[in-house]
């Protein structure tokens, strides 16, 4: 079995197996845009790699400048997928410069002066590169998932393979004639090993994307987009730990007022539109860090952060002036929706539990001197 036979079928196969299979996940988890472009980067690999096995079978020049120009691209739409999952933007002046400069100098070093450790020196220099500004994008998490430190340490090995292999040709036991074919032996194994290991990675921190997505779902009311009651806890009772003596949090319960009759006279449709309206309202009016839920019925929860403790009752002012002036145009009925509001300011060592009950009190008490109103 000749080296070119086992560069061309074996990393093709493999890329098109990982390729595939990325492909039947982006289908199902179109929302992870970064997949599809992961997709991408293994469809450009197979077509390096099948360009590869072809210079080597026809003796092509051509073939394999495209090789070449392949397997920097499939590297570069690497890198971009890594930056959009991070919510970083590509570098793509950056990426082009790299692969422009590589596939410059490999080629004067393919079609003017064939000289191939000067070409693999250059072409893997361009790899290299392309990694290390993978590994640049990742280093900007301040706290990496384990899965997050695996790709890292994925793309550090990748970075340092592709570094080491044109040193194939300074070993001074390999005589020149053996060389070339020692190299691509090298390739082989090397691309083979960056392939399989970085597809684990890759595959393992889509896994835990998905399952985050999963989880954040399940902690989201799909009739108002804000928290349920499971995730409005989840997220205020580490906000409110931050609290200080100097600087406590608040929480702002808020109820519709006589939403009953809402729905038993109007029906559930136009009592949904009430509650999306509402909503909408509490998430534009509420500071940018605060954790805004639906945790009942009719009812919601807005805890604002350590600080902004002396803002609730204008926030909680803001929001029921703009509930009523928007109430008419929420459907066509002779029924203006007003909405209550009970405030309290956390106290040392409150749990979220205490600071609700006292938040429920003031809301009792609005509903009791009127509803439309705060306390």
């Amino acid at each position: 079995m000749s080296v070119e036979f086992v560069i061309g079928v074996l990393n093709t196969s493999m890329s098109a197996i990982f390729g595939a299979s990325l492909l039947a996940l982006w289908y199902y988890q179109r929302e992870l845009g970064y997949i599809a472009i992961l997709v991408g980067s293994y469809a450009v690999r197979i077509l390096s790699f099948g360009s590869l096995y072809a210079a080597f079978a026809l003796d092509m020049l051509a073939l394999r400048m495209a090789a070449n120009t392949l397997i920097l691209i499939a590297t570069m739409l690497l890198s971009i997928a890594i930056s959009k999952r991070l919510r970083i933007r590509p570098h793509y002046g950056s990426l082009t410069a790299m692969t422009a400069i590589s596939l410059v100098g490999g080629g004067f070093f393919l079609l003017v002066q064939d000289n191939l450790p000067m070409r693999a020196a250059i072409i893997n220099l361009g790899l290299a590169s392309i990694c290390f500004v993978m590994l640049a994008d990742l280093a900007t998490r301040r706290q990496r998932t384990p899965v997050e430190q695996l790709l890292f340490a994925q793309i550090v090995i990748a970075l340092l393979s592709f570094a080491v292999r044109p040193l194939t040709f300074l070993i001074s036991w390999i005589g020149p004639a053996q060389s070339e074919a020692v190299y691509w032996i090298v390739v082989s194994i090397s691309d083979t090993l960056i392939c399989s290991t970085l597809a684990a990675a890759i595959f393992a921190v889509i896994a835990v994307d998905v399952m985050d997505r999963f989880k954040a779902e399940a902690q989201i009311d799909m009739l108002s987009g804000l928290f349920n009651r499971r995730g409005f806890e989840s997220r205020a009772m580490p906000l409110l730990a931050r609290q200080t003596g100097s600087a406590p949090a608040a929480l702002i319960l808020t109820d519709l007022d006589h939403f009953k009759a809402i729905n038993d006279r109007f029906g559930h449709l136009d009592g949904d539109k009430v509650i999306r309206a509402f909503s909408d309202i509490l998430k534009d009016k509420a500071p940018r860090d605060a954790v805004v839920g639906r945790i009942g019925g009719e009812e919601f929860a807005v805890l604002l952060p350590p600080g902004l403790a002396a803002a609730a009752h204008a926030m909680a002012d803001t929001a029921r002036s703009a509930f009523k002036a928007a109430a008419p145009g929420i459907f066509a009925h002779a029924c203006h929706p007003t909405a209550s509001f009970g405030i309290a300011v956390a106290r040392a060592g409150d749990n979220l539990l205490a600071l609700m009950e006292r938040a429920d009190r003031s809301l009792y008490q609005a509903k009791n001197d009127g509803r439309d109103c705060i306390r």
